[in-house]
């Protein structure tokens, strides 16, 4: 029988974000703690954990109701790791009970027994035994290595050629004579005729900050219904997989949305695993669980994003003109990625930012690994291509002797032929706009010269005070993507006019910022208080979007088609009866500018640019970093809100502080941001100073140190190992 309009109304689910998991709890809730493999590789045949106290409780696998895997773009996860182990740390078991120091100690004495198929996982039980004797049993240690079997029995001869590492996304993308020639004339022609030849390799890290809290779920039943609070992004996929791995009604499940205080949230598919595995616990049990990451595993099995090098190749004239560039990008994925595709091709795409070469080779591939299974980061998939780039870039400089700005503005010029199309008509007053701002022509000139001094005149870096540096950057943030992606990047707004004036937006709430943007914009076109603008998030099952929210949350989209919304409301308002409702979307032809067969043309609807300069003193006696001055330019479209724009961007530089070296927060005096008017839509500023900052800041500490520095977030022993090599160099 079909449901009532009237039970499908009450059957919604608020898409609205409230508290945070770690802060609800119920009566009698218990605690949970995952056991995790000991090894990278073998058939796991049994968990164990002897002499577990009355009250506590271990689910594997085998006592899942439903389905013991979830699916997405191909990629098969395991809820609970059972028969072949992917990695070390993989979940095995989960254990549950009311003494939170209790539950961690049973996960640690459990025992994991294997199908000895390897060397490696039959010692990495033995030495996890012996440990927790602390090899105070001998006899005991010994009895277990005299039963390991023999080398010939542990060798398993069919899998000696199996390679840990597949490469499960690639994308390769040509111009110019690396498109009408073979790649072995392209690069004798290329590389051997330019003055300059720069090739270097850049790797970028995005770490967690120790603040945050760490992934998790809180769990409850009531009756038949399943409670769970989760910071997930992507609600309609949890309620799938909750719904399949159950084996219940998916009415019966009622997910609340909680916030995140991660810079680049989790909330997709590994917040997804850990949500289910918290809520098989609570079902089976009928009673309240929570289930919270130590700061261990939050670092060592959450990592953001994923590991990338990325290496350029650059043949360079005396004008500073980029002739030629191959670019190589090797992605690590780790275990696994439902998203590698979409991840290789956008670090692809913004591998080569706004530069334009007649020649372009870029070969990007995604490989597997042993490390931990690894997530998207959809609002910052790209960030580490801005900050290869514009080190390439800054290389350059300092090789041919060229201003960094000058060597940008060089190469933003059009050439015939280059597969990508960015809209950057107002990036050269960007550029230049920061350049006035902080005086960066001036000052580079004369740290550079101070440092050049240094190493010609041979002076002791390490006494040498200060070490002054200055670099500048730029990068751009992007709405809507066109390109083919694992997710729709085009919201559909739904609006309604309601008979006593009162005005519902129907769409997932954000920030307050923007919900009040929204209000602002429905309230000016329809000549209504802001009071009477309501922000709906209620969704039933059938109407949830499909996509993670991070990919559809888009302020100036949105705000774009309320515009239309409203706009047709008002034409209608007095020629009809109320209520009246008004959708839009992304109209078709917005998505014919990119050529998803060839991988060309203009890749998303709107882009935003940014501009960074950062001046950056290091003490060399401390090796303490500070940054004395970070300046940007924006040019994000139509500002909406000005000052809370201003807000936003100041709070991203903040967040961006501490993620710049490793254990330390970077301290900044002055930090200057100007908006460039621009006619433009409204686009994207959060993510604008995360692409942008970390590579002025690397650029500044090279001109610092007078050698260059590859790798974020620094350390103050890589910093000591690159003044140490660079006077053993000059020696």
């Amino acid at each position: 029988m079909a449901k009532s309009k009237k039970a499908q109304k009450i059957a919604t689910r608020s898409l609205d974000a409230k508290g945070f998991y770690s802060d609800f709890s119920k009566e009698g809730m218990l605690y949970a703690s995952l056991i995790r493999s000991p090894a990278a590789t073998g058939i796991v045949k049994d968990i164990q954990i002897p002499d577990m106290p009355e009250g506590y409780s271990l689910f594997t696998a085998k006592d899942i109701p439903g389905s013991k895997t979830m699916e997405f773009n191909g990629t098969v996860t395991k809820i609970l790791g059972y028969k072949n182990v992917s990695y070390t740390g993989e979940p095995l078991g989960i254990v549950v009970g009311p003494d939170e120091l209790e539950i961690k100690e049973l996960t640690d004495r459990a025992a994991i027994y294997f199908d000895i198929q390897n060397l490696e996982s039959a010692l990495s039980n033995v030495m996890k035994g012996s440990e927790k004797n602390a090899l105070s049993d001998l006899d005991s240690l010994a009895t277990s290595l005299n039963e390991l079997p023999s080398l010939d029995s542990v060798i398993d001869t069919k899998n000696q050629n199996t390679q840990t590492e597949k490469i499960i996304a690639e994308r390769i993308i040509s111009s110019g004579l690396f498109k009408e020639a073979n790649q072995e004339e392209a690069d004798k022609k290329l590389f051997e005729d330019e003055k300059y030849i720069i090739e270097e390799s850049w790797s970028q890290t995005v770490i967690n900050p120790k603040w945050q809290e760490p992934t998790g779920a809180f769990c409850y039943t009531e009756g038949e219904k399943l409670h769970i609070y989760v910071p997930t992004k992507w609600t309609y996929f949890l309620q799938k997989v909750l719904a399949e791995t159950l084996n219940i009604d998916p009415e019966l499940i009622f997910i609340h949305k909680t916030k995140t205080s991660s810079l680049y949230t989790d909330g997709l598919w590994r917040t997804t695993q850990i949500a289910v595995q918290t809520a098989i616990a609570s079902y089976l049990l009928k009673k309240p669980v929570k289930l919270m990451l130590s700061q261990t595993e939050q670092d060592t099995f959450m990592v953001p994003g994923v590991q990338t090098e990325i290496t350029y190749k650059a043949a360079v004239n005396e004008e500073g003109r980029i002739k030629a560039l191959k670019v190589n990008i090797d992605i690590d994925v780790g275990a696994e990625n439902p998203f590698a595709q979409e991840i290789t091709d956008r670090i692809a795409i913004a591998s080569t930012s706004f530069y334009k070469t007649k020649n372009l080779f870029i070969k990007a591939q995604a490989k597997t690994s042993k490390n931990p299974p690894t997530t998207i980061s959809i609002k910052g998939v790209d960030s580490q291509s801005f900050f290869a780039i514009e080190n390439q870039i800054q290389k350059i400089s300092n090789v041919t002797g060229i201003f960094p700005d000058d060597v940008r503005l060089i190469n933003i010029e059009a050439v015939n032929g280059f597969p990508f199309e960015l809209e950057n008509e107002n990036l050269q007053e960007v550029i230049q706009n920061t350049v006035r701002m902080s005086d960066f022509n001036r000052k580079y000139a004369s740290f550079h010269m101070d440092s050049i001094d240094r190493v010609e005149q041979g002076q002791e870096p390490f006494f040498a005070f200060p070490l002054r540096g200055i670099g500048i950057s730029c990068a751009y943030n992007n709405s809507g993507y066109h390109g083919a992606s694992s997710f729709s990047y085009y919201p559909k707004i739904e609006v309604t006019l309601l008979p006593d004036e009162k005005v519902t937006i129907h769409t997932i709430q954000t920030s307050n910022v923007n919900q009040d943007i929204w209000r602002t914009t429905a309230s000016k076109i329809l000549e209504l208080p802001k009071a009477n603008i309501q922000i709906d998030s209620n969704f039933t099952l059938e109407e949830m979007p499909k996509s993670p929210e991070d990919s559809i949350s888009t302020i100036g989209i949105i705000n774009q088609l309320i515009k239309k919304c409203c706009l047709e409301i008002q034409k209608k308002r007095f020629h009809q009866a109320l209520p009246i409702t008004s959708k839009k979307s992304v109209a078709a032809g917005a998505k014919t500018k990119w050529d998803k067969e060839n991988f060309c043309g203009s890749p998303f609807m709107s882009t935003s640019l940014i501009s960074c300069v950062a001046e950056v003193e290091l003490d060399p006696y401390t090796y303490n970093e500070k940054i004395r001055g970070i300046w940007l330019s924006i040019d994000c479209g139509e500002i909406l809100d000005e000052a809370a724009a201003l807000r936003t961007v100041r709070l991203e530089v903040q967040k961006e502080l501490c993620l710049l070296v490793k254990g330390k927060y970077v301290t900044c005096d002055d930090i200057f941001i100007q908006f460039i008017p621009s006619k433009n839509s409204a686009g994207q500023v959060g993510e604008l100073v995360h692409n942008a900052l970390p590579a002025a800041f690397a650029s500044a500490l090279s001109s610092a140190l007078a050698t260059q520095v590859t790798k974020l977030p620094c350390t103050e022993s890589q910093l000591y190992t690159l003044i140490k090599q660079r006077g053993e160099v000059k020696q």
